[in-house]
């Protein structure tokens, strides 16, 4: 596939590392957390949102689906997720998903190993940065590290964001979709050794 973007990969995802003196804390969203963090979402990303309900049904589905960055007592960042299975990972492969309002059938239950994840809604001004490292070392245990990531950023600090952290453009049924296959599913290079 060709690309319009330059794949400038100056950072692994999987290889980003806490800072030594953190700013910020990561904390898994509640659902009494969904009305003022939809609220901060529909105010920072160009398009719709998902609807508190959905918001609601895919938390109680699976906790970690979104993660809160806290500077002191107040929520300054969201990074959301959908944890899917495989059949939601083709759904979105083949242009098939609702992002807006995910179907539980194809997201992974809480302790479940997810076949992808997906990322729903990324919002941190400011803390992009940090947020980002607590979450690739939140997403490095298990039953996370062997999913590999996918997403669809829809502005130009977005994509330059994903190629800045190895992600790379796909062909899929989903249009604009990124994937980052992480570094455990990565097939180790041939030895030249005979």
């Amino acid at each position: 596939m060709t690309s319009a973007y330059a794949f400038d990969s100056r950072h692994e995802f999987d290889r980003l590392e806490m800072p030594a003196r953190p700013r910020i804390t990561l904390r898994r969203a509640t659902v009494e957390d969904i009305g003022a963090t939809r609220q901060m979402a529909a105010q920072e990303l160009p398009g719709a949102v998902a609807s508190e309900q959905a918001i609601a049904r895919t938390i109680s589905h699976n906790r970690n689906s979104v993660l809160l960055f806290h500077k002191n007592a107040e929520v300054v960042g969201i990074w959301a997720m959908l944890m899917l299975t495989a059949t939601g990972l083709e759904a979105l492969l083949l242009g098939e998903f609702d992002g807006l309002d995910p179907n539980p059938k194809r997201l992974a239950a809480t302790g479940d190993s997810p076949a992808a994840i997906y990322h729903w809604a990324v919002v941190a001004p400011g803390l992009a940065s940090e947020g980002i490292r607590h979450v690739s070392q939140f997403l490095r245990q298990p039953p996370f590290r062997m999913a590999n990531f996918y997403s669809r950023p829809n502005t130009e600090i977005g994509i330059r964001l994903n190629l800045g952290l190895g992600f790379r453009p796909i062909p899929a049924g989903t249009t604009g979709l990124f994937r980052y296959v992480r570094l455990i599913n990565r097939t180790p290079p041939m030895s030249l050794a005979a």
